[in-house]
């Protein structure tokens, strides 16, 4: 597992053994029942919760808007506890599993989609060169993440992180070759020099790399 979703789980578990901790303070109470009576632990853990569900699987995940269902209820018993303790295993699951990965790629393509978008109007509209740059962008982003999800060294020139993925047998030698013709095009670009490349050649690119994000983050 990478050492960011390493630290995330090994917080997830230290939530998960404060929150039978705190389940176990329950004690009856004269005409009310057994509750929670020391309520600074138990709101301190609530926060903490909300912020590691909120921060890392977003408020539109299962697992947040699972736990905000208890949350908004200001819970005092120890079953409210444990349902939340319940969504922290199943969100500590999941994150062993590999799901948070490929949620946060989903993500990532959404947003170089958006960017192709801008480079797909600049190259209509007769800007070709800034078209490229934002193109290699989004080549270079896709690398350094595919390259995290094979577990590589995703830091290094995007020609280093492109030789790596194919030495690892992520993508074939031609799909290499073709990377490496976008680069070429995004550098040629990046220096300066414009007669290095068309306007079509910068149409295909865009084209090209929009389907390759697609395939490697999509799913």
């Amino acid at each position: 597992m990478n050492p960011k979703y390493q630290r995330i789980a090994a917080r997830v578990k230290i939530l998960i053994e404060e929150g039978r901790g705190v389940a176990a303070l329950e004690k009856p109470a004269e005409y009310v029942g057994p509750y929670i009576q020391d309520e600074i632990p138990l709101h301190t853990w609530l926060v903490k919760v909300e912020n590691i569900l909120l921060t890392v699987f977003s408020e539109k995940s299962a697992h947040y808007m699972q736990a905000k269902k208890v949350l908004d209820q200001r819970p005092k018993h120890s079953y409210e506890v444990n349902q939340i303790v319940g969504i922290l295993s199943g969100a500590l699951s999941d994150l062993e599993d590999g799901f948070l990965v490929g949620q946060e790629q989903l993500i990532a393509a959404a947003v170089l989609d958006s960017v192709l978008e801008q480079a797909q109007y600049l190259s209509k509209t007769g800007f070709k060169d800034p078209a490229s740059i934002l193109c290699r962008v989004v080549i270079e982003d896709t690398l350094q993440r595919i390259c995290i999800e094979e577990g590589l060294t995703s830091s290094g020139k995007a020609s280093s992180l492109n030789d790596a993925l194919k030495e690892h047998g992520r993508y074939t030698k031609p799909q290499w070759r073709l990377i490496q013709s976008w680069l070429d095009i995004g550098n040629s670009a990046a220096h300066g020099k414009f007669t290095d490349y068309t306007e079509d050649d910068v149409k295909q690119m865009i084209s090209d790399v929009e389907r390759f994000v697609a395939q490697e983050l999509s799913g």
